[in-house]
């Protein structure tokens, strides 16, 4: 009963295109930014005050655009996280200390369900974006990393001993150091707003702590987005058919199906090629099938999305098609697929075997 027919009429209707455009994007900035230190060894966060004026932007904002894509996630209703946001998009313009004390709030808020099992010490940021006149806000828990730099005499070009330096406080450049992050556009209304997270934890969804903190709930279903990725599939098959192999021009959509089906495997969006691979063979990041892979992504509304892909969910339509090079047609269901042979002139010989002919008349199909 969980079978399900994954049919893709209408794929672009409702859907969440990019959490934002490359106009956004392009013009986005760090208005404020705060950090608190959290983790499993302290009984309540280290609270801190605004860093202002502002420090390393270009540092954080990049690591801020690298997270653009992600699963999408929306507010339920009454949740603290979302409250406490609205309270400073509202008033910390005009009072001075409250974004200082509402990142406090969410600080202790996210100690109270992050002190427990493997959680380790870290930094959480909270940063208040500006982009084309809208505010934006962005969590992240950066992990500490213990790290040791060198540092040299610059009177000294050669022969010199290094100075090495540990330290266990720092923020890295690499992705893996923000262990989770949560970008948040508020809606217009008074409660709700769209979140891109990105969860190092849990990549095909959200860890419990960190959804219990923020309160949401997924925008696409798994469902959903499995049947997403197969009209994306579908699509780039059908533009890119005459690039392929022959034996995938002529079963292009039955592949698709086959290797969805094969078994249960986690969807990353991040790493594509390698289920493009096993579908239309070797593809690398130049492709055209590649491009346009991501370029429908984006349209269908999940570029950045991970997710399990259930296997037992996948299921081909039962009604297949044969087209010959004399332009014959043959639709039948699958489990009464015409007989075919190999012929010893090079050719096929397509047999059915049928109780009766109903119809065999001039077709009138409007695309014929």
């Amino acid at each position: 009963n969980n079978i399900r027919h994954i049919a893709i009429n209408s794929p672009l209707k409702g859907v969440k295109m990019s959490f934002l455009s490359d106009e956004e994007v392009a013009s986005l900035r760090i208005n404020r930014m705060i950090f608190h230190v959290v983790g499993k060894n302290l009984d309540i966060p280290v609270l801190l005050r605004e860093i202002t004026p502002l420090q390393h932007v270009d540092f954080f904002l990049e690591r801020i655009k690298s997270s653009l894509k992600g699963n999408l996630f929306t507010f339920i209703a009454n949740s603290n996280t979302d409250r406490i946001l609205r309270i400073i998009k509202k008033n910390a313009d005009n009072n001075p200390n409250c974004f200082t004390e509402q990142s406090k709030l969410l600080a202790s808020d996210f100690q109270s369900h992050h002190s427990g099992g493997n959680t380790s010490m870290g930094c959480f940021f909270l940063f208040e974006l500006m982009t084309n006149g809208n505010k934006l806000y962005a969590i992240i828990k950066y992990d500490n990393e213990d790290v040791v730099r060198y540092v040299l005499d610059e009177q000294q070009a050669e022969n010199q001993i290094p100075r090495l330096e540990r330290f266990n406080e720092s923020f890295v450049r690499k992705a893996e150091a923000m262990q989770k992050i949560a970008l948040i556009r508020l809606s217009d209304g008074e409660h709700g707003g769209d979140i891109v997270v990105r969860d190092r934890s849990k990549r095909t969804n959200i860890s419990g702590y960190f959804k219990g903190f923020l309160q949401v709930k997924r925008i696409n279903s798994e469902d959903e987005l499995c049947d997403k990725l197969v009209g994306v599939l579908k699509e780039v098959f059908k533009k890119h058919k005459e690039l392929l192999p022959e034996g995938i021009q002529k079963s292009g959509v039955n592949k698709i199906y086959e290797v969805l089906g094969r078994a249960d495997f986690d969807y990353n969006a991040e790493e594509p090629i390698s289920l493009l691979t096993s579908i239309f063979g070797p593809v690398d990041e130049q492709s055209p099938i590649k491009k346009s892979f991501s370029t429908l992504s984006r349209d269908y509304g999940i570029d950045g999305e991970s997710f399990r892909v259930i296997a037992n969910n996948i299921q081909k339509p039962v009604r297949r098609r044969i087209e010959t090079a004399e332009n014959v047609v043959i639709s039948y269901n699958a489990n009464h697929r015409p007989e075919i042979v190999d012929t010893d002139d090079g050719k096929k010989k397509i047999t059915i075997t049928t109780a009766r002919i109903v119809i065999d008349d001039v077709d009138t199909a409007k695309n014929i």
